[in-house]
């Protein structure tokens, strides 16, 4: 597996190259036998070589001795949900989420239904790396579970007002990207009471543009949202755990701004605090001081995210990638939750999206993928630190530092090999210097913006 792309978000690769069906049957073999519950339940999102990984993952499941219920194409969420509402249950997904199409993953799911936190997973890699895989076991049972959806419908229904979002009759764009959300997402909106308008969802597993839901890729959905004079614009990724939101008048909603807004949304329902990662925006740091509630804040990662907020018992919590956690339905980013979420906000307010958008406080927040040696980031680190001497350092998670009325941070990917910069403040011009300052010091070491 040393080809592979490793973390808390799972297990990647190129398929056919670094992943291939052998991978994922060992994998199987080792989950299985790693793991002390009896049934494990599988789902995958669309890409073409999702069925035979999941066919092989299986294979090795049941010759673990494990009892398997495959849900077939499913999103993320909707199997993190059923994990933390099932007893002796473990699951895993298909799936390498926002990558390009000719990458693959699996995701492997506790318990507890959250993703394999590092101390679970460097467990779960040091067996599979000493186990004998071919030791005999009683051969597990196949289950065909086709139910699921309607299971995870009713349940996040219970938990917001359906009645009056049905009552606006919503006119809504949705870009699933031929993932998961083409086979669900309108039957979702519709239950809904909303007029559906689907781009981008066949043919199924062919993904109409880079797939990772921000402004640069949805073009298609801003224009057919302001062509169809939709209320709003709603766009996944081909797992559905994160969701960008477009406004009536076909412009994007920062994936920051989205995260927001749900969350000050989920603080209208219920007091409490919140939990993000350490590279989401300050907006939500407002948001929390405005209402008097308290802000925690973890590594990148949805796993690092969920363990937070179960220990403070927060009520709203996320990622700034538009990845939505409603703990009042699961520890889980959510696109659906985020969807109806959003709807609730309209519709309980009688309020275009934009005008939501207008109160928040207003930001300038820039966000790079840079290729860069890894084995010169803490070079590149030292060098930062003794530029911006005065600012506050944090190492939670790569670099962080924060002055009076900005932040920047360096930290490398879990799903890619980049580093991902941040720069983010109220004054267009010192986010401009910084990101300028930090581009200096990455040329220095051989790489540009």
């Amino acid at each position: 597996m040393d080809d592979l792309i490793i973390s808390v978000s799972g297990i990647r690769g190129v398929y056919g190259d670094s992943l291939t069906e052998k991978h994922a049957f060992d994998i199987g073999i080792a989950f299985g036998l790693w793991t002390k519950q009896e049934k494990v339940i599988v789902g995958r999102d669309t890409r073409p070589s999702g069925n035979q990984l999941a066919k092989s993952f299986i294979q090795g499941l049941l010759k673990a001795g494990k009892n398997v219920y495959d849900a077939g194409i499913v999103p993320t969420p909707a199997i993190t949900w059923f994990v933390e509402k099932h007893t002796d249950f473990v699951g895993a997904v298909i799936t390498a989420s926002h990558n390009p199409l000719q990458y693959n993953g699996i995701k492997l799911i506790s318990s507890k239904g959250t993703f394999l936190n590092p101390e679970e997973f460097e467990d779960f890699l040091a067996f599979f790396k000493d186990t004998k895989q071919n030791r005999k076991t009683k051969t597990g049972q196949y289950f065909s579970y086709n139910k699921l959806m309607d299971e995870f419908f009713i349940a996040l229904f219970k938990c917001i007002d359906t009645h009056t979002i049905k009552e606006n009759k919503f006119k809504v764009v949705v870009d699933p990207v031929q993932g998961a959300g083409s086979l669900h997402s309108k039957r979702f909106l519709e239950m809904l009471g909303c007029d559906v308008l689907m781009v981008n969802d066949i043919p199924i597993g062919e993904f109409s543009h880079n797939p990772e839901p921000i402004p640069d890729h949805l073009k298609e959905l801003s224009k057919a949202v302001k062509d169809n004079c939709a209320t709003v614009g709603f766009a996944q990724d081909p797992d559905c755990d994160r969701l960008a939101l477009v406004l009536e008048d076909g412009n994007f909603v920062s994936e920051e701004q989205g995260l927001a807004l749900l969350i000050k949304w989920m603080l209208n329902k219920k007091k409490g605090c919140v939990v993000v990662n350490n590279a989401t925006t300050k907006i939500i740091e407002d948001i929390c001081n405005q209402i008097g509630v308290n802000l925690f804040r973890t590594k990148v990662g949805e796993v690092y995210v969920v363990e937070k907020m179960k220990e403070v018992n927060a009520v709203a919590g996320g990622e700034g990638n538009g990845g939505v956690v409603f703990p009042d339905f699961h520890y889980g980013r959510d696109s659906f939750a985020g969807m109806a979420l959003a709807l609730e906000m309209m519709a309980k307010n009688g309020m275009k999206l934009s005008q939501f958008v207008n109160e928040l406080p207003r930001y300038f927040f820039v966000k790079r993928k840079v290729s860069f040696p890894v084995n010169r980031i803490g070079v590149l680190y030292d060098c930062l630190e003794k530029e911006f001497i005065s600012g506050k350092k944090d190492y939670t998670d790569g670099l962080r530092i924060d002055f009076e009325d900005a932040w920047l941070g360096i930290r490398p990917s879990g799903t890619e090999p980049i580093i991902r910069v941040f720069v983010e403040g109220k004054n267009e011009n010192k986010v401009t210097s910084i990101l300028k300052t930090i581009e200096q010091y990455l040329i220095s070491c051989g790489k540009n913006l």
